[in-house]
């Protein structure tokens, strides 16, 4: 787009909108992450574990910009 010389805002614009499709994409990952992943490992394995690294996922997708 810029190499076509596409208005700056249009370029934000698509910029904006990928940022919010990936955004969308990493909560039906998480969810999906807690109704499989999450609950079977806690129901099955360790649940403090699992705990652990759920936090740790939340804040990675918190921190994306």
């Amino acid at each position: 787009m810029i190499d076509e010389y596409v208005p700056c805002e249009d370029i934000l614009s698509q910029i904006n909108a990928a940022k919010f499709a990936l955004h969308k994409a990493g909560q039906v990952v998480l969810k999906g992450h807690i109704q499989h992943c999450v609950r079977y490992n806690i129901e099955h394995g360790d649940a403090d574990k699992t705990i652990a690294n759920f936090t740790k996922a939340v804040e990675h997708f918190a921190n994306m910009h």
